[in-house]
């Protein structure tokens, strides 16, 4: 098997232990930094571990001159777009308002399965692309819950509803409906701006019909703008 793809599984498997913690208490002060254990709950690695990683990669000089050659069967131009992708992978690692970097190694990694797709590197490129999705969606739903923070309600209700219709599937779907039924609400200072919502009210007794607290306070928005 070819080399970058026998480094890149064990990577893809050491940045999993590393989110979950499944690393064993038994390689924690011999084999990986500390940086493979934290919490799970904060998925972004600081600037100083990512500069830990960037000088793990170049000391193990992954890239080599011999690895863009056309040696081993593999293109040289396949070899270089792939290098450009993984480097902006590394480089987006820390999580802020600015994604530009994220959304380049997206685009970059796209690039590379759209001329390559027959290559050995697709599954794990497709991994990396998976998280760096996942990295976009968490920045997209806490710019709208920072202005929902805020009370720059306008502002929060246009990010939450352009985020549920491009992450239709996200994990943060529910609360992101929610707080638009909040905000809604807070909105409403007449009955056609009531209607706003009743209708974000009926989508989400609908979609969340478990959700009995929620539910519970939402039903006192509801009643007290029927007096409207």
């Amino acid at each position: 098997m070819n080399n970058k793809v026998i480094f890149l599984s064990l990577f893809m498997i050491i940045f999993s232990c590393y989110k979950d913690q499944h690393v064993s208490k038994n390689f924690d002060n011999h084999i990986f930094p500390s940086f493979f254990h934290r919490n799970p709950s904060n998925p972004f690695f600081s600037k100083n571990e990512i500069s830990i990683l960037k000088n793990i990669f170049k000391n193990w000089n992954f890239f080599s001159k011999k690895d863009l050659s056309n040696s081993n069967g593999y293109n040289s131009e396949e070899n270089r777009l792939f290098k450009h992708g993984f480097n902006e992978f590394i480089n987006s690692l820390n999580f802020d308002l600015d994604q530009t970097k994220t959304r380049a190694a997206v685009d970059t990694l796209n690039e590379f399965i759209t001329k390559y797709p027959n290559s050995q590197k697709i599954q794990e490129i497709r991994n990396i692309l998976v998280k760096l999705i996942k990295r976009l969606e968490k920045r997209d739903y806490y710019i709208a819950n920072t202005y929902f923070f805020m009370h720059k309600y306008k502002a929060s209700l246009i990010y939450f509803k352009d985020f549920i219709k491009k992450y239709p599937k996200s994990i943060y779907k529910e609360n992101a409906l929610y707080k638009i039924c909040i905000i809604t609400y807070k909105m409403a200072d007449n009955r056609e701006k009531a209607s706003d919502f009743f209708d974000a009210y009926q989508r989400y007794i609908k979609l969340y019909p478990d959700s009995s607290f929620k539910i519970r306070k939402l039903n006192i928005f509801y009643k007290k703008l029927l007096k409207l």
